[in-house]
């Protein structure tokens, strides 16, 4: 029993190492088992996470929803839902905005066959006239858009009217009348205008306010204006219309402050995460539709509601908007009261200026008190809200709630108008218009309803679907350009000069172009033409105060491209012809002073224009003494520098002065300094060995003082001395040694390892033997 006691422990000894091994290598295998359970729950909360925000961020479609409503109905030809011509043409308007010309071809035809109606005929015909005009789906026939205007012009058609006035106005070539064209672009445009046509009275305003064609008379401008811009002030009064950022086409896609995807999704993501600040600010992007955040009051009201949820001041006044105007909800005062009164509470603007609106109508909570408006729209006009100042401005002009004052209400008015507030700036025309509470000025009061006019409608439709078409499809966006450039949009002006000056566009070219894309005369002259049409409208966007036209303005003056406009010389012989008539003698009359054409002649010629430094150098110093207003002209008033200084420094068109082309170089960084200073350093090294080389003496003058000196001389003489002893040495080096001759018996002494072991043999020959 003894003996199995010590078996037994013994046993229990050995096996006890092996369980603790076991154990040991237990730990390692189940710690790999629990970091796999939380690397799946890690993938599939991140599956939940992207699938929220597929949701929450659906991608966007080519062309609203009600383009697509109306794009389904177009999809089967022929159905019953596409027998009036009325539904052809929306649906071949929707195919041609989403780039189905084809389709839209299709429809805009069966549309003029099958409509009976004069006004709907000739709308369908000025549709298949703008396809025949831009060349997609047909061949480009600028002939044939014509003729198809023409025929829908006649008929009363608008739009025929006012795309006959912009082809007129800009097709200026060779061997046309300028006059002529110039009376039919106006007379199309006020027949338009006559219509309604908002495009066609912008237009006629704008030519009356600058007198391009037509007298410039600033009352008639007021009067032309005044009309869209009451409709536009009314619909801001009414709602919140989407907001448009301008873009510019001949910025690089990096300096263009577009938020991009990727970054919207990023912003989303945190929104999603929590951030009540993000969240509060992407409902308000997806409210106004601004910063590539496309108008979506769904979507706004989410992400509000979300910040809302967590008492965010801006949210609660936002969303209280929404349910007062009833933007993506029923109109609720009541509610709308309820989210004011939560962010007044917290001292928030928008949330003081939406009680002062509940006060002032008045609700089934609150009856009208405008003591208690006046104050809420003073606590919201304090606050920096533009939407209180104006509302404060309004009862100031109308003594509701307070003492009348005129004065005070234009103050307020102008604050509004600083933050970018639409009916601030059309009732401070109206002041200026009429001298209420200030000086009358017609001209400011034309240029603050210019402003109100291009944020209406249809300057922002046409200014989002010319940046959808995009360099995709730049002869559909040059025209869309095109139209807001003759009523007097700066940024189209612009935008449209870069599509015909970059080669992208070449819509109004009276002949044919070539598959090949133009190689010889005639592509030249597509290049002259789309130059020339593009200097049309850099002048008149110049003449706008656009930094980047002035200065490609500069750059056509100093390459010599574009045109000129010159009044008719006289032929050779008609002075004679005329003196002949009045009985007078030619050399007579030669002896007098000779009276320029601008007085002896009216007809006005284009030719191409010359190479003018003068011209050039004009064009870049006023680019380079603009004022930066916005952070897109500082690398134009940069380059306008750069160009100035270059001219000074080569004295092109100017005495050569390099300090002032140094003050000009430097000036480049100093407006933009976030720029590229490479170019500007280099050019500063060799503005600085250029001023260096203009200080040495000439070759002349070097030249006499360096024979004049003695030490020359003899410094001459020792680079003699020394090449004629290099010379004689490296000559000696080249000769060989003459041999040496040998005496008579004498034997050749043995060389290499026979003669080094010959003494060693003969000592060992002559070394006696010793005895072992």
């Amino acid at each position: 029993a003894l003996e199995s006691r010590v078996r037994w422990a013994r046993w229990a000894r050995r096996a006890r190492p092996s369980a603790e091994r076991r154990r040991g290598r237990g730990g390692p295998f189940a710690m790999f088992r629990v970091l796999a359970a939380c690397l799946t729950l890690l993938v599939i909360l991140y599956g939940v996470k992207v699938a929220l925000l597929q949701i929450a961020v659906p991608g966007d479609s080519g062309f609203s929803e009600d383009d697509a409503g109306a794009e389904s109905g177009a999809d089967g030809s022929g159905s019953s839902d596409m027998g009036a011509p009325g539904d052809l043409l929306v649906a071949g308007l929707a195919a041609f905005r989403a780039g189905e010309d084809g389709k839209a071809l299709a429809r805009f035809e069966q549309c003029m066959s099958e409509a009976s109606e004069l006004p709907m005929r000739s709308a369908c015909t000025t549709a298949l006239g703008e396809l025949y005009l831009v060349g997609e789906a047909v061949p480009r026939n600028l002939t044939k858009a014509i003729a198809l205007f023409e025929e829908a012009a006649l008929a009363g058609d608008a739009d025929a009217q006012f795309n006959l006035g912009i082809i007129h106005g800009s097709t200026h070539h060779d061997g046309s009348d300028l006059h002529q064209r110039e009376a039919l672009a106006v007379l199309y445009l006020y027949a338009a205008s006559t219509a309604g046509h908002a495009g066609a009275l912008m237009a006629m305003g704008y030519r009356h306010m600058h007198g391009y064609g037509v007298p410039q008379a600033c009352t008639t401008a007021a009067l032309n204006y005044i009309d869209v811009a009451k409709r536009i002030a009314s619909v801001y009064s009414e709602g919140m219309p989407q907001a448009v950022e301008l873009i510019r086409l001949n910025l690089h896609s990096k300096d263009r402050k577009v938020i991009s995807a990727s970054e919207m999704n990023l912003f989303v993501q945190i929104a999603t995460d929590g951030d009540i600040t993000v969240q509060a600010a992407i409902g308000k992007r997806y409210l106004l539709g601004i910063e590539g955040f496309k108008q979506d009051y769904t979507k706004a009201k989410h992400y509000l509601r979300m910040a809302a949820s967590r008492n965010h001041p801006t949210a609660l006044g936002l969303l209280g908007y929404m349910h007062c105007l009833g933007l993506g909800t029923p109109q609720n005062l009541d509610t709308a009261y309820s989210y004011f009164v939560s962010a007044a509470a917290q001292n928030d603007a928008l949330g003081h200026n939406g009680l002062g609106f509940i006060y002032f109508r008045g609700n089934s909570v609150q009856a009208r008190n405008l003591r208690l408006a006046f104050r809420h729209f003073n606590e919201s006009a304090v606050g920096g809200s533009s939407d209180g100042m104006f509302n404060l401005a309004s009862m100031y002009l109308t003594g509701t709630g307070t003492e009348q004052s005129f004065q005070k209400a234009v103050l307020y008015y102008t604050q509004a108008l600083e933050r970018g507030h639409t009916p601030a700036a059309y009732a401070l025309a109206v002041m200026h218009l009429n001298g209420i509470g200030t000086v009358r000025d017609c001209d400011t009061a034309v240029n603050l309803l210019k402003k109100v006019c291009e944020r209406g409608e249809w300057v922002t439709s046409k200014l989002v679907e010319a940046y959808g078409y995009g360099e995709q499809q730049p002869n559909k966006a040059a025209l869309l350009f095109l139209k807001l450039a003759e009523a007097g949009h700066e940024v189209a002006q612009m935008n449209a000069a870069h599509l015909f000056d970059s080669g992208l566009s070449s819509l109004l070219y009276p002949g044919n172009i070539t598959a090949e894309g133009g190689e010889g005369a005639e592509s030249e002259d597509v290049r002259h033409h789309s130059r020339t049409l593009a200097q049309r409208f850099y002048e008149l966007s110049a003449e706008q105060g656009s930094a980047s036209s002035e200065l490609r303005l500069g750059d056509y003056s100093y390459y010599g491209w574009g045109v000129s406009a010159a009044f008719k010389e006289p032929e050779p012989g008609a002075d004679a012809d005329a003196a002949a008539e009045r009985g007078t003698d030619t050399e007579a009359e030669s002896e007098e002073l000779e009276i320029p054409n601008l007085y002896t002649s009216s007809e006005v010629v284009l030719k191409p224009q010359p190479i003018d430094y003068e011209a050039s150098i004009a064009r870049y110093r006023k680019t380079a003494e603009m004022t930066v207003t916005g952070e897109w002209m500082q690398s134009f008033v940069a380059r306008g520098s750069f160009n100035l200084g270059f001219m000074h420094q080569f004295g092109l068109g100017v005495a050569q002065d390099l300090q002032t082309a140094k003050q000009h170089y430097q000036r480049c960084r100093e407006v933009d300094p976030s720029g590229l200073h490479t170019p500007v350093t280099l050019v500063l090294l060799f503005l600085w060995a250029h001023m260096w080389f203009l200080r040495c003496p000439s070759m002349d003058v070097f030249r006499d003082r360096l024979f004049a000196d003695f030490r020359v001389h003899v410094l001459n003489l020792h680079l003699v001395m020394i090449l004629t002893l290099v010379g004689v040495r490296l000559h000696f080096n080249r000769t060989p040694p003459p041999a040496r001759r040998r005496p008579a018996g004498a034997t050749a002494t043995p060389t290499g390892a026979g003669a080094s072991r010959a003494p060693s043999a003969a000592g060992e020959a002559e070394r006696p033997a010793t005895a072992t």
